[in-house]
Protein backbone atom coordinates (compact mmCIF):
# COMPACT_ATOMS: atom_id res chain seq x y z
CA UNK A 1 0.00 0.00 0.00
CA UNK A 2 1.04 3.45 -0.83
CA UNK A 3 0.04 7.31 -1.74
CA UNK A 4 -0.20 7.61 -5.14
CA UNK A 5 -0.33 10.38 -7.52
CA UNK A 6 -1.25 10.16 -11.20
CA UNK A 7 -1.96 13.35 -13.36
CA UNK A 8 -1.99 16.05 -10.72
CA UNK A 9 -2.24 19.51 -11.64
CA UNK A 10 -2.41 23.18 -9.26
CA UNK A 11 -2.53 26.36 -10.16
CA UNK A 12 -2.73 29.64 -8.36
CA UNK A 13 -4.56 32.61 -9.41
CA UNK A 14 -4.45 31.25 -12.99
CA UNK A 15 -0.89 30.49 -13.11
CA UNK A 16 0.32 26.86 -13.52
CA UNK A 17 2.42 25.76 -10.91
CA UNK A 18 2.61 22.05 -10.92
CA UNK A 19 1.26 20.10 -14.31
CA UNK A 20 0.75 16.60 -14.81
CA UNK A 21 2.85 15.25 -11.62
CA UNK A 22 3.12 11.76 -11.10
CA UNK A 23 4.64 9.79 -8.23
CA UNK A 24 4.41 6.87 -5.66
CA UNK A 25 5.92 6.44 -1.84
CA UNK A 26 5.35 2.76 -0.73
CA UNK A 27 4.38 2.61 2.78
CA UNK A 28 7.67 2.08 4.74
CA UNK A 29 9.63 4.87 2.57
CA UNK A 30 10.72 8.59 2.63
CA UNK A 31 10.23 10.47 -0.05
CA UNK A 32 12.01 14.37 -0.26
CA UNK A 33 10.01 17.11 -2.18
CA UNK A 34 12.44 19.46 -3.97
CA UNK A 35 12.40 22.61 -5.98
CA UNK A 36 12.65 26.68 -6.25
CA UNK A 37 10.95 29.05 -4.09
CA UNK A 38 7.35 29.35 -5.57
CA UNK A 39 7.24 26.21 -7.12
CA UNK A 40 4.14 24.73 -5.62
CA UNK A 41 5.69 22.51 -2.56
CA UNK A 42 3.40 23.78 -0.21
CA UNK A 43 0.60 23.97 -2.63
CA UNK A 44 0.99 20.23 -3.29
CA UNK A 45 0.96 19.27 0.34
CA UNK A 46 -2.08 21.46 0.86
CA UNK A 47 -3.80 19.70 -1.95
CA UNK A 48 -2.73 16.04 -0.40
CA UNK A 49 -4.02 17.08 2.91
CA UNK A 50 -7.89 18.45 1.69
CA UNK A 51 -6.75 21.88 2.00
CA UNK A 52 -6.62 23.27 -1.87
CA UNK A 53 -8.38 21.11 -5.01
CA UNK A 54 -6.34 20.49 -7.99
CA UNK A 55 -7.33 21.33 -11.37
CA UNK A 56 -7.37 17.67 -11.97
CA UNK A 57 -5.63 14.20 -11.39
CA UNK A 58 -5.99 11.65 -8.90
CA UNK A 59 -4.55 10.99 -5.20
CA UNK A 60 -4.62 7.97 -3.86
CA UNK A 61 -3.93 6.32 0.15
CA UNK A 62 -3.64 2.72 0.69
CA UNK A 63 -6.02 2.33 -2.25
CA UNK A 64 -8.60 4.60 -1.44
CA UNK A 65 -9.10 7.61 -3.71
CA UNK A 66 -9.26 10.77 -1.58
CA UNK A 67 -9.32 13.03 -4.24
CA UNK A 68 -10.23 12.73 -8.32
CA UNK A 69 -12.77 14.76 -10.80
CA UNK A 70 -15.44 13.32 -8.61
CA UNK A 71 -14.42 13.16 -5.08
CA UNK A 72 -12.40 15.60 -2.73
CA UNK A 73 -12.59 14.01 0.86
CA UNK A 74 -12.54 16.79 3.68
CA UNK A 75 -9.28 16.84 5.31
CA UNK A 76 -10.84 15.32 9.04
CA UNK A 77 -11.33 12.09 6.19
CA UNK A 78 -8.26 11.64 4.87
CA UNK A 79 -5.91 10.76 8.33
CA UNK A 80 -2.99 12.86 7.28
CA UNK A 81 -0.58 13.87 9.70
CA UNK A 82 0.67 17.28 8.88
CA UNK A 83 3.53 19.63 10.06
CA UNK A 84 3.28 22.99 8.31
CA UNK A 85 5.76 24.94 7.40
CA UNK A 86 4.31 27.74 10.01
CA UNK A 87 3.67 25.37 12.69
CA UNK A 88 0.12 26.10 12.47
CA UNK A 89 -0.74 26.00 16.04
CA UNK A 90 -3.75 26.64 17.53
CA UNK A 91 -2.83 30.10 19.38
CA UNK A 92 -5.74 30.00 22.46
CA UNK A 93 -4.26 26.85 23.94
CA UNK A 94 -1.46 25.35 25.58
CA UNK A 95 1.65 22.90 23.89
CA UNK A 96 -0.28 19.74 25.41
CA UNK A 97 -3.92 20.42 24.36
CA UNK A 98 -2.40 21.50 20.57
CA UNK A 99 -0.53 17.92 20.90
CA UNK A 100 -3.52 15.99 22.45
CA UNK A 101 -6.20 17.79 19.56
CA UNK A 102 -5.73 15.08 17.58
CA UNK A 103 -5.37 12.61 20.44
CA UNK A 104 -6.98 9.21 19.63
CA UNK A 105 -7.24 5.58 21.66
CA UNK A 106 -4.34 3.94 19.72
CA UNK A 107 -1.87 7.20 20.28
CA UNK A 108 -2.94 7.93 24.16
CA UNK A 109 -0.52 6.12 25.35
CA UNK A 110 2.18 7.39 22.96
CA UNK A 111 2.11 11.08 24.67
CA UNK A 112 4.54 10.48 27.35
CA UNK A 113 7.20 9.14 24.87
CA UNK A 114 6.84 12.13 21.93
CA UNK A 115 6.61 14.89 24.17
CA UNK A 116 9.65 13.27 26.42
CA UNK A 117 12.08 12.32 22.76
CA UNK A 118 10.94 15.79 21.41
CA UNK A 119 12.20 17.40 24.77
CA UNK A 120 8.91 19.36 25.26
CA UNK A 121 7.86 17.99 29.15
CA UNK A 122 8.78 21.72 30.45
CA UNK A 123 6.74 23.65 27.90
CA UNK A 124 3.62 21.91 28.09
CA UNK A 125 1.72 24.38 29.91
CA UNK A 126 3.24 27.01 27.74
CA UNK A 127 0.83 29.10 24.82
CA UNK A 128 2.30 29.04 21.41
CA UNK A 129 3.28 32.68 22.06
CA UNK A 130 5.67 32.11 24.65
CA UNK A 131 7.44 28.91 22.90
CA UNK A 132 10.25 29.72 20.09
CA UNK A 133 10.39 28.81 17.15
CA UNK A 134 12.12 25.56 17.59
CA UNK A 135 9.42 24.57 20.30
CA UNK A 136 6.10 25.39 18.01
CA UNK A 137 7.79 23.00 15.65
CA UNK A 138 8.40 20.46 18.07
CA UNK A 139 4.60 20.64 19.14
CA UNK A 140 3.73 20.58 15.68
CA UNK A 141 5.47 17.07 15.00
CA UNK A 142 3.96 15.76 18.36
CA UNK A 143 0.69 16.69 16.89
CA UNK A 144 1.23 15.63 13.67
CA UNK A 145 1.99 11.39 15.34
CA UNK A 146 -0.56 11.73 17.73
CA UNK A 147 -3.20 11.64 14.71
CA UNK A 148 -1.93 7.91 14.21
CA UNK A 149 -1.70 8.88 10.45
CA UNK A 150 -1.49 6.81 7.36
CA UNK A 151 0.53 9.24 6.18
CA UNK A 152 2.68 11.59 6.90
CA UNK A 153 4.02 15.40 4.90
CA UNK A 154 6.67 17.47 6.31
CA UNK A 155 6.83 21.09 5.74
CA UNK A 156 10.40 22.05 6.28
CA UNK A 157 10.13 20.33 9.88
CA UNK A 158 13.39 21.23 11.04
CA UNK A 159 14.23 24.50 9.39
CA UNK A 160 13.98 25.68 13.60
CA UNK A 161 16.17 23.05 15.30
CA UNK A 162 19.71 22.53 16.19
CA UNK A 163 21.72 19.81 14.95
CA UNK A 164 20.98 17.82 17.88
CA UNK A 165 17.71 18.43 17.96
CA UNK A 166 16.92 17.96 14.69
CA UNK A 167 18.24 14.17 14.91
CA UNK A 168 16.29 13.71 17.84
CA UNK A 169 13.10 14.44 15.75
CA UNK A 170 13.99 12.65 12.67
CA UNK A 171 14.96 9.51 14.95
CA UNK A 172 11.72 9.23 16.09
CA UNK A 173 9.97 10.31 12.73
CA UNK A 174 11.77 7.29 11.76
CA UNK A 175 11.07 5.21 14.23
CA UNK A 176 7.44 6.13 13.66
CA UNK A 177 7.15 5.56 10.14
CA UNK A 178 9.25 2.06 10.27
CA UNK A 179 6.67 0.78 13.45
CA UNK A 180 3.16 1.69 11.62
CA UNK A 181 4.87 0.86 7.96
CA UNK A 182 3.60 4.26 6.22
CA UNK A 183 5.05 6.59 3.65
CA UNK A 184 6.37 9.97 4.27
CA UNK A 185 6.61 12.85 2.00
CA UNK A 186 9.59 15.24 3.33
CA UNK A 187 9.53 19.09 2.09
CA UNK A 188 13.08 20.77 2.18
CA UNK A 189 15.44 22.88 1.26
CA UNK A 190 18.41 21.45 2.91
CA UNK A 191 18.89 17.52 2.18
CA UNK A 192 21.38 17.96 5.34
CA UNK A 193 18.22 17.94 7.37
CA UNK A 194 17.31 14.67 6.21
CA UNK A 195 20.58 12.54 7.22
CA UNK A 196 18.86 9.99 9.42
CA UNK A 197 16.32 9.13 6.64
CA UNK A 198 16.75 6.22 4.24
CA UNK A 199 15.39 8.42 0.93
CA UNK A 200 13.62 6.30 -1.32
CA UNK A 201 13.53 9.21 -4.03
CA UNK A 202 13.48 12.77 -4.18
CA UNK A 203 10.80 14.30 -6.33
CA UNK A 204 11.76 17.35 -8.09
CA UNK A 205 8.73 19.84 -9.14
Amino acid sequence: MSIVVKNLSISFDKDTLISELNFEIKNGEVAILIGESGAGKSSLLNVIAGLKKPDCGSIQLNGKVICDLQSNLDPHERNIGYVFQDFALFPHINAEKNIRFSENSNSKKFFDKYTTELKLKKHLNKMPNELSGGQQQRVSIARALMMSPELLILDEPFSNLDKETATGAQNLIKEYIELFNIPCLIVTHDTDQTNSFKISHIIKI
